[in-house]
């Protein structure tokens, strides 16, 4: 920011100073990081708020000036986005960025994660949620408040006054630092009754209008973040998922480990990872009406399923009854819009790969899932093997009509599969060996739903497909079948799917995997996509792609197709320079490639990335790579976002990327303006079957508009696109 700028900010919004110190250092505009032996980080970012620790816990007149500081900021960004942003940089120290490394989305929300200690959860949320707020306001708050209210030209003081909901969302557990885990798991325990509190206190509360002229500023509640991986016992946890869900307890992500290598070869592990399955893939969908609190803000409205986003943790792959016990549970899915998990399979291990992918198909992508699974987004981890073989396993069931038959090897049964329930206190044979034995378990209660297989319609032990247990045994007594319903149009299958393979990995089948499921793709990642497929051949297996993102060695790139169409044929040679960013850099510059006009977005790690990475970052080669990539922006008019991170050696290059950072490249109009605006033209081709009334003289002119003029109306209506770019040296 320029200085003149930074001294019309500090004129205008300095008087906030004060309240942003509450906040140094403490607020950070980061990913979700699920830390632990299994560490991940969400994909997008978010303002992260901590509210202490056991050893540096907050007083409450310190909390309560927190919740004043986010209720103040969150007023600047409803009045003026630039300075909330300024605020946030200069005076919140946000995310400790010197100057130039600045890298904040261009709509930036007022919408923080609070992230609770876990011995004052609880009650740190009550504060912040809470109606004292509203009751009791700080006599200093209230008038920084007005203070904001005057600089906003569009209140008046005959102008209504403005409600500005301020979402937040509490997470538990996140980037914590490891604890006892009964500890973990005890300072959970009180946060659904915190939530029915705060929701009966504000149901209590009389609402008043907001005065003339003024804001005032509400704490809304949005589902939380939970990440208890690090619990200690897959029976606990699976034991307060169960609890949680059927009392109807909202989560926007949730990050379990169901399999520890600390109970491996316990005779109860098992029966803990199926009841973990049950809990967290529940068939029932909860109206969130009816849940602890009233819930509000961008996630409400998404209409998010229970637990919103699953993050699965393992320490170690999966064996063939907890895929099992995992996929036979997610086939029925109604609690969670998106799936992370860990395969962690190597080629070598064939037999055990063929299961994962034959059960990925019939949880993911079958036709029993496109009836009753919710899943829209999956990421899959740490895979090490997609063989030929993989791939017929997979697409035997994602064709099959009949897929649990496919499954076990059984043949078609006389009569087709049909839903059913379990009668109270029926009796299950379950874990079926191929000599006979099983183990037997008495269901008191059922509440999903079984699917018969392989049956001919009148023997007494019925074949069921159950959540947790997969194959069973059953008496056909103890069966209620549900009405043959008349077949219905399935859903489509996954709409979003990462694939992130280990660099070693077999990847001959890649090419046929996406042949199957892509026709239902809108997003697709992939992560060391290796040589047997380049851009072309994902499109012509995705036609209704709009957005990928490849990443490999030195380089993430992003393509999006939504202003792109046909160009399958064009981008079929494109291959990316995975290891040689002056060479990327030259074929970026290429502004007759059509495929370059569709990278939006260009991440280059030019430092070590972790203890693993053997590459050498020799400076002279860096130093070309940035070389290359700033002629690349002079000449690249389509490159939206660029992050370049380097060692410290190479800081001086940040004044020269930066040249471009803001930088006007383009304008844009969505394809539904265009097509909006062209609705509304004669089609002149078309011969009308009967008299129609006059055509007013204004449209008959629109309806002679050529190809040029329509052209420059768009480019007129059209929005200017700015590049950001991010320079960070480490």
């Amino acid at each position: 920011m320029e200085a003149t700028n930074v001294m019309s900010m500090e004129q205008r919004w300095g008087f906030l100073a004060p309240w942003c110190q509450a906040l140094a250092h403490k607020i950070q505009y980061a990913p979700f990081r699920c830390e632990g032996a299994c560490s991940w980080d969400s994909r997008g970012r978010q303002l992260q708020v901590a509210l202490g620790s056991p050893r540096d816990a907050y007083e409450p007149s310190e909390l309560v000036r927190v919740r004043e500081a986010l209720a103040l900021l969150a007023a600047v960004a409803h009045v003026d986005h630039a300075a909330w942003k300024y605020l946030l940089l200069a005076h919140c120290k946000l995310n400790w960025w010197r100057e130039g490394e600045e890298n904040l989305s261009p709509q930036l929300p007022a919408r923080f994660v609070l992230k609770l200690a876990q011995e004052t959860a609880a009650e740190d949320l009550a504060k912040f949620c809470g109606v004292d707020h509203r009751e009791q306001p700080g006599a200093a708050y209230m008038e920084a408040l007005k203070r904001v209210a005057a600089l906003d030209r569009r209140l008046g003081v005959s102008t209504p006054g403005v409600d500005v909901q301020v979402p937040v969302r509490a997470a538990y557990g996140v980037a914590e630092e490891t604890q006892a885990a009964e500890q973990l798991l005890k300072g959970m325990r009180k946060m659904p009754r915190t939530e029915r509190s705060i929701r009966q206190k504000w149901d209590r509360l009389q609402m008043t209008h907001v005065e003339s002229g003024a804001i005032r500023c509400t704490f809304v509640l949005e589902p939380m973040v939970l990440d208890i991986q690090e619990s200690g016992s897959v029976a606990k946890t699976a034991a307060m998922m169960e609890r949680y869900v059927l009392n109807n307890f909202w989560f926007s992500m949730v990050s379990v480990k169901a399999k520890l290598a600390s109970e491996s070869g316990e005779p109860d592990t098992l029966i803990a990872f199926r009841q973990l399955m049950i809990a967290l893939f529940d068939g029932a969908r909860r109206d969130p009406a009816m849940a602890h609190t009233r819930y509000t803000g961008s996630a409400a409205q998404r209409s998010q399923l229970q637990l919103g986003k699953l993050v699965l943790h393992a320490d170690g792959s999966l064996d063939p009854l907890e895929t099992e016990a995992l996929f036979s549970s997610l086939v029925l899915n109604q609690t969670a819009q998106r799936l992370t998990a860990w395969v962690d399979l190597m080629s070598d291990e064939q037999d055990r790969t063929n299961i994962w992918w034959k059960w990925l198909a019939y949880g993911c992508f079958s036709k029993r899932a496109r009836m009753h699974s919710a899943l829209r987004s999956l990421e899959l981890n740490d895979i090490g093997s997609l063989s030929v073989a993989d791939v017929e396993a997979f697409v035997a069931i994602l064709d099959s009509e009949n897929p649990e038959e496919v499954l076990y090897g059984f043949p078609h049964g006389q009569v087709d599969g049909r839903d059913a329930t379990l009668k109270d206190g029926a009796l299950v044979q379950y874990d079926i060996q191929e000599h006979g034995q099983s183990r037997s378990l008495t269901f008191t209660s059922c509440r999903f739903l079984l699917h018969t297989f392989s049956g001919d319609g009148s023997s007494e032990w019925v074949n069921v497909l159950v959540p947790g247990f997969g194959r069973c045994l059953v008496q056909r007594s103890d069966l209620v079948f549900q009405p043959v319903k008349a077949a219905k149009t399935s859903r489509p299958s996954l709409t979003t799917l990462s694939l992130k393979f280990y660099e070693s990995a077999t990847l001959e089948g890649l090419p046929r995997f996406l042949a199957a499921i892509g026709s239902s793709l809108s997003s697709l990642t992939i992560a060391n996509p290796g040589d047997i497929v380049d851009t072309g051949v994902i499109l012509r297996c995705c036609p209704n792609l709009q957005e990928l993102t490849l990443s490999r060695g030195l380089v993430d790139m992003q393509f999006k197709f939504d202003q792109y169409r046909g160009l399958t044929q064009a981008i079929s040679t494109f291959r990316p320079h995975w290891e040689n960013i002056a060479a990327l850099a030259a074929t970026l510059s290429k502004a007759n490639n059509p495929l370059v006009k569709c990278i939006s977005e260009l991440r280059i790690r030019l430092v070590m990335s972790s203890e693993g990475d053997d590459r050498d970052y020799e400076a002279n080669v860096v130093r070309v790579g940035l070389d290359a990539l700033l002629k690349m922006l002079t000449v690249n008019k389509h490159l939206q976002y660029l992050e370049v991170k380097v060692s410290m050696e190479h800081s001086d290059y940040l004044d020269s990327f930066r040249r471009y950072h803001q930088e006007i490249i383009g304008h844009n109009l969505n394809l539904e303006s265009k097509v909006a605006f062209l609705s509304v033209l004669p089609n002149p081709r078309e011969a009308p079957a009967k008299k129609k009334c006059t055509t007013p003289a204004s449209r008959r002119q629109l309806s002679n508009l050529g190809q040029t003029a329509l052209s420059l109306i768009f480019a007129y209506a059209a929005e200017p696109v700015t590049r950001r770019v991010c320079f960070r040296a480490f």
